[in-house]
């Protein structure tokens, strides 16, 4: 699988960054996931660490080189997330539970999986025919504009715009939203993004920018605006994107580009040994520890 790839994560207006986000892969799967530790709440950069720690040791442990079930999967790891959370804070007896929303995807065999806790958005956009989908914030705002009584624009200045219903480390279980698989071709590209992009971009302008583009011709132009557009008082914001590239695309020495099939898996720099590599790794370590004195070796 051929990838052009963006992440990167920025502070923005606050005094420090609750986000984080990964992008993992086997030779055959990719997993795109972006947290957002929940400001006002004691420890949230804690538990959106946990998230990405967690599911990315729960995807290199099962992507062999597929998973079997994406979906059950990313439910699965997020439901464990949730209970880790909840151990952390018993654990460490703190006053409040350290609480994050997520976003996760599963890219493998030509086929998009994906779900979601609070609003982290997930935006699945085509080279030529625009936005396929979007994911639904889990807020207050998002229920008035189902309801009919706010609009899309109205939504950006409400008063419980950053206000959601639903979370990892809850005292009640999250409701994992589970969307419906997409079909993935060529030019196709997935954003995973944190409220302090989105809420600086309108659908309109994530649409038109992705028209005949990669991820990494876009994601850092919508970085820069949403920065400037939030100003002193803008939130974190981050973002994990792929686009899929056609298979005989030349990507040799292109940094933001990966070739799944040639890259060894990795998370976040640090290279993870495929696991029959792993165990001649230790056999041949185990094979020059010094025989004892007096033994031949």
């Amino acid at each position: 699988m051929k990838l052009s790839i963006f992440q990167e994560s920025r502070i923005g207006g606050r005094s420090y960054n609750q986000d984080r986000q990964v992008i993992a892969h086997s030779r055959e799967a990719v997993m795109l996931v972006v947290a957002d530790g929940m400001g006002g709440h004691l420890q949230g950069e804690v538990a959106a660490q946990i998230t990405i720690d967690l599911m990315s040791e729960l995807f290199y442990q099962q992507a062999t080189p597929t998973l079997s079930h994406p979906n059950r999967f990313l439910v699965n790891a997020i439901s464990s997330t949730h209970q880790a959370i909840l151990d952390y804070a018993a654990d460490q007896r703190l006053p409040e539970i350290p609480s994050t929303t997520v976003v996760a995807a599963i890219i493998q065999q030509g086929m998009l999986y994906w779900c979601h806790v609070g609003d982290s958005r997930l935006y699945l956009l085509d080279n030529k025919q625009g936005m396929r989908l979007r994911s639904r914030d889990h807020s207050q705002v998002q229920r008035l504009i189902d309801q009919g009584k706010l609009t899309e624009e109205g939504a950006r200045t409400h008063p419980e715009r950053n206000k959601i219903y639903n979370c990892l480390g809850a005292t009640s279980d999250p409701d994992i939203d589970i969307g419906e698989k997409q079909f993935l071709q060529a030019g196709a590209s997935i954003v995973l993004c944190s409220d302090g992009l989105w809420s600086q971009i309108s659908d309109s302008e994530m649409e038109k920018v992705f028209i005949g583009r990669a991820v990494g011709q876009v994601m850092p132009a919508l970085m820069n605006v949403a920065e400037r557009r939030a100003g002193s008082s803008g939130d974190n914001l981050s973002a994990v994107a792929i686009t899929l590239l056609d298979d005989a695309a030349d990507i040799s020495g292109k940094a933001d580009a990966l070739d799944t099939l040639l890259t060894p898996p990795r998370h976040a720099g640090r290279v993870i040994l495929d696991p029959n590599l792993e165990l001649m790794h230790k056999e041949i370590l185990a094979s020059r520890v010094a025989a004892p004195s007096g033994k031949q070796s």
